[in-house]
């Protein structure tokens, strides 16, 4: 399934960071049948049901997922250059609703894409 990583509300809007295949949780069809499905719902109930602008990128890669910072002070994290290409899809100009990068589109089956011209990403 799932994991809902991080919800936040703050000047630069809702942020929600969620990630599929966690050790244990990988299976042949978890794009296509979860992370992909997840998008068009999220983006469903925040544009429909609460009318708030929704953008979304979504990364296939691996990533750091695990305990970052002190004892005194420590969160769980996912790190990654797939991580902070997400972030970077998803805060594109030309994002309007859901980015996706080519591991995404190599692991969804039978759905189709819209092609958009190479966007370079900083970092």
């Amino acid at each position: 399934k799932g994991q809902l990583r991080q919800f936040i509300i703050d000047d630069k809007g809702v942020v929600v960071v969620a990630n599929f295949g966690l050790r244990a949780s990988t299976f042949p069809n978890m794009v296509s049948e979860r992370a992909l499905p997840f998008t068009k719902s999220v983006t469903r109930f925040l544009e429909t049901d609460l009318n708030v602008e929704c953008r979304i990128g979504a990364t296939y890669g691996e990533a750091y997922c695990g305990v970052v910072g002190a004892v005194s002070r420590h969160e769980y994290a996912v790190l990654g250059p797939s991580v902070n290409l997400a972030a970077r899809l998803m805060a594109n100009p030309y994002n309007d609703g859901v980015l996706v990068d080519d591991g995404i589109r190599a692991h969804s089956g039978e759905r189709e894409f819209r092609a958009l011209p190479p966007i370079t990403a900083k970092g």
